[in-house]
């Protein structure tokens, strides 16, 4: 009896171990059921019904980055020279026509001087001669009658005549000499003009890349001394992939929202106003295992004002 009884102890020991562990499990199974991780079910709930509506009323979703209508402005002198002086800074606020740099112009300078000085003597010549007509036309007249009433010799008539033929000659081409002095003069000041740089447009400078001293080379796209940011609207250039290219449509509204490490941050909301008529390799995004993507580039203008950098990556979810 007591050897059967030592073997039966085991048996009961494990009985109460599978019971125990079977308890547990019904617990923990319950807890899951009536939301007791509050953590997991926030994010179940967020994940399902409107998270998933949402994503299923989307046409299509693209990357895009914020620009300014038309481009940032790329400046350069448009003649070769020495910098005179730099006239802003990086973050300086500018209006159209402010110079920005000069170039040392002091041959320009002295020719400015001496067309300005020719125009001065072209001008008196023309004044001279202009002065002498009046009183010749008198005499001329006088005599012409004079002669057509046998007053006068009809000799002086004619030499009255032909000096006045002479002085209205000489003043034309005084009047000539001194519109050539002006289109000198103004040739000269067009090419002081030059070694100043101003704003084409009102706006904030975003680089310089010069000082007082450096040579430049005339206006050269690969290399600009100034970039300026025009005060111009922000727009979105987005990249669609070509297999959702022809769900989106101008006039469709769009949802734009930051892209990057930080929390994602929604913008105004947006309308497609133009799409690329040709495929091209997109500049957002790569696939690196099938290589480049082929997209469409899409254009969208906000409703308002973002307040947001150009530059700044988005995402753009298009709505039907």
């Amino acid at each position: 009896m007591t050897r059967l009884f030592s073997l039966s102890r085991p048996r009961a020991a494990r009985g109460m171990a599978c019971a125990a562990s079977a308890l547990a499990l019904a617990w923990l199974a319950a807890c899951t059921d009536h939301g007791a991780t509050p953590a997991a079910s926030a994010d179940a709930a967020a994940s399902s019904p409107a998270a998933s509506a949402s994503a299923a009323a989307d046409v299509a979703i693209a990357r895009g980055r914020i620009e300014v209508q038309g481009g940032m402005l790329e400046l350069s002198p448009l003649q070769d020279g020495v910098v005179e002086s730099v006239a802003v800074h990086e973050g300086d606020t500018v209006t159209r026509g402010q110079v920005l740099l000069r170039l040392s112009g002091t041959n320009a300078q002295a020719e400015a001087g001496i067309a300005q000085a020719e125009l001065q003597l072209a001008e008196a010549r023309e004044r001279a001669r202009a002065q002498q007509l009046p009183a010749l036309r008198r005499t001329a007249a006088r005599l012409a009658e004079a002669a057509a009433a046998h007053a006068a010799e009809p000799q002086r008539a004619d030499d009255a005549a032909q000096a006045l033929r002479a002085a209205e000659s000489d003043a034309a081409v005084a009047r000539a000499e001194a519109e050539v002095a002006r289109k000198r003069l103004a040739q000269v000041r067009g090419q002081q003009a030059r070694l100043e740089l101003r704003a084409p447009q009102d706006g904030t400078v975003v680089h310089v890349r010069t000082q007082a001293g450096q040579a430049l080379a005339a206006a050269s796209a690969s290399h600009p001394i100034v970039t300026l940011l025009p005060r111009r609207p922000l727009i979105v250039r987005a990249e669609i992939n070509e297999s959702y290219a022809a769900s989106v449509q101008p006039g469709m509204r769009a949802s734009v929202t930051t892209d990057g490490d930080t929390m994602p941050v929604a913008l105004p909301p947006a309308r497609v106003v133009r799409l690329s008529p040709v495929l091209g390799t997109a500049r957002l995004q790569d696939d690196s295992q099938r290589g480049p993507v082929r997209v469409v580039e899409c254009v969208l203008e906000f409703d308002k004002p973002p307040q947001v950098r150009p530059g700044q990556s988005v995402r753009v979810s298009f709505h039907p």
